[in-house]
């Protein structure tokens, strides 16, 4: 059996072991003369290990040295000489190589690992993407549980004192003792809603930090297979499409004084969120889904949600802006509409 069937046995015997993974050195070892390897290794500058000449080490020494490289181009340039290795410079070379079919069917076989490598990063690059979306979308939802959480929060705290009030007066007559019962089983409900919304949340952080952390281990796998793959057969990446022109315009809010009437007597935290409300307004319009704008009974006023329990009220005017008219409890929407009406 001669060099070169030692040579294809070796490589066979690798790539059916590895299930298709041969290593990088073992390719140069076996398919780039040894001549080529010690001319790459003059033009790099580097050290064969084991006290080698470069002019007296074999293949295999200069070939592990050789896989190491990390720099683009000298990996290219390994790359292409293992490409080339298979390739004989004339048609009467190819001739008399193509009945053996030994160099041929090892560079086919060294083509066929490229191909796989590049498919393995394609895929690679599409998981990527998928884990990416789905990183924005717990993001988003991460965002929601906030802002419910914070609605919760609001609520058993008007609970809360809605239960010390009606403890208050828990001995002038009965019906105030039934209310404070049922302050209490709702404050009890409040508190479980909350507890449940923290463990979400909880549950919900940690599945981002999972994401995180493998969307970086995607993205250094990509960088790694990337490196591979020659320059000459990456395929160009389909440029970004520009986002499409929005043409939601800021609508400017015109605030009553009964806007700022309504506000005396209110927490701070109220108001922030009031504020908050009408900049996202402001900024979204009609269709943001968080705000719930709405008109109300076929009237000229209109609704927005600032938190779970609280509404700002406005009305639109002739040149698309608003005017803000009062900031009000839910619970007291028809009282507030039947004053706003009044006042016309």
């Amino acid at each position: 059996m001669d060099a070169a069937s030692n040579k294809r046995k070796k490589l066979r015997q690798q790539v059916l072991e590895g299930g298709g993974d041969v290593p990088l050195s073992m390719l140069l070892e076996l398919l780039v003369p040894v001549a080529r390897l010690r001319e790459l290794a003059v033009e790099f500058g580097v050290t064969p290990k084991g006290g080698f000449r470069i002019d007296r080490a074999p293949a295999k020494v200069l070939a592990q040295k050789l896989a190491e490289e990390r720099d683009p181009k000298r990996l290219e340039t390994v790359v292409r000489a293992l490409v080339e290795a298979g390739s004989p410079p004339d048609a009467e070379s190819r001739r008399a190589e193509q009945p053996a079919g030994r160099d041929a069917e090892a560079l086919e076989e060294a083509r066929a690992l490229l191909t796989l490598r590049e498919q393995e990063a394609a895929r690679m690059r599409d998981e990527l993407e998928r884990s990416r979306e789905g990183l924005t979308r717990g993001q988003q939802r991460e965002r929601d549980l906030e802002r419910r959480l914070e609605d919760a929060r609001d609520e058993a705290t008007r609970a809360q004192r809605a239960a010390e009030e009606a403890r208050r007066t828990a001995g002038a007559a009965p019906a105030p003792v039934r209310d404070d019962k049922a302050q209490q089983q709702r404050l009890r409900e409040l508190e479980g809603e909350r507890e449940d919304l923290l463990a979400a949340d909880q549950v919900m952080r940690r599945q981002l930090a999972e994401e995180r952390s493998r969307l970086r281990h995607l993205e250094e796998e990509v960088a790694e297979l990337e490196s591979l793959i020659p320059p000459t057969s990456r395929r160009k990446k389909n440029p970004v499409p520009p986002p499409p022109p929005r043409e939601q315009r800021f609508l400017v809010p015109y605030l009553q004084p009964s806007f700022y009437k309504s506000l005396e007597g209110k927490e701070r935290r109220a108001v922030e969120q009031a504020w908050q409300a009408l900049l996202l307004f402001c900024t979204e319009g009609y269709g943001h889904p968080g705000l719930q704008v709405k008109q109300l009974r076929g009237q000229d006023t209109w609704s927005m949600r600032a938190s779970l329990g609280l509404r700002v009220y406005f009305r639109k005017r002739d040149d698309g802006d608003i005017e803000v008219l009062e900031l009000g409890d839910r619970e007291d929407q028809n009282t507030t509409l039947r004053r706003l009406k009044e006042k016309g």
